[in-house]
């Protein structure tokens, strides 16, 4: 799940509790705003899923505003559930105003995740009250960014209602629509890009380095103060 967070919004977008409706459970902490990418797992209508959830961007920044740590986030979610994802939930609240800028920032933030991406986008509405198509198609007339941005994505979406988890019909429909996704698909995942496995692995090596050197630090530190102890310490200065 990604999508993006406005700025000085009361309302969250509804990422973390569209993934606790979608898992039947409160497997994300809705009370704070998502700061890494989360993997919960769980089973729903005879289905395994795997849900990640991710940090939000801020839709009125470009890329090159958007904190560092937060990008590589969203980079690496798709390697939470390898292979990779059949289907990338794009969550964007009813309410939410879809100027330009919004779809600019979204497809510079998306573009790093793989040359295939649009090919698994479905695009999730959240709702806090019930919303019918109708509603939906004026708002998407309304917003002509927002209509080139479902054209994208073939016209893939579905309308969640966050407030009614006792509606478990909602969470079905979504999942027939992933599998109808994956089908025409061919079952195939988002490829995982060169760029982030090498971003990943670099990732693995610069960690590795860093808690040798933590150790190898705290190491010395010991043996100097218990050298300390015994005998009058001579620092060489130049």
């Amino acid at each position: 799940m990604i999508g993006g967070r406005e700025l000085g919004a009361k309302e969250a977008s509804g990422k973390s509790s569209a993934g606790n409706i979608i898992l039947g459970r409160n497997a994300f902490d809705i009370s704070r705003r998502t700061a890494r990418s989360v993997q919960a797992t769980g089973d729903v209508d005879g289905r395994h899923l795997i849900v990640v959830d991710t940090p939000g961007w801020w839709w009125h920044y470009t890329i090159q505003n958007t904190p560092q740590f937060d990008r590589l986030e969203i980079i690496k979610s798709p390697t939470l559930c390898l292979p990779g994802p059949h289907a990338i939930l794009l969550v964007i609240p009813v309410y939410l105003a879809f100027p330009s800028i919004y779809r600019m920032t979204l497809e510079q933030q998306i573009k790093f995740l793989s040359n295939e991406v649009w090919k698994h986008i479905i695009v999730l509405f959240t709702s806090t009250e019930p919303c019918d198509e109708s509603s939906l198609k004026n708002k998407v007339r309304k917003w002509p960014d927002l209509e080139q941005l479902l054209g994208r994505c073939h016209n893939r979406y579905h309308i969640l209602n966050i407030n009614n988890q006792s509606d478990s019909t909602q969470v079905i429909a979504l999942l027939e629509k992933i599998e109808k996704l994956a089908a025409q698909n061919k079952g195939q995942c988002l490829k995982i890009s060169q760029s982030i496995s090498a971003w990943i692995q670099k990732e693995k090596t610069t960690n590795k380095r860093d808690k040798q050197r933590i150790l190898t630090e705290g190491k010395q530190t010991t043996e100097l103060k218990a050298d300390s102890r015994g005998k009058k310490v001579h620092w060489n200065y130049l």
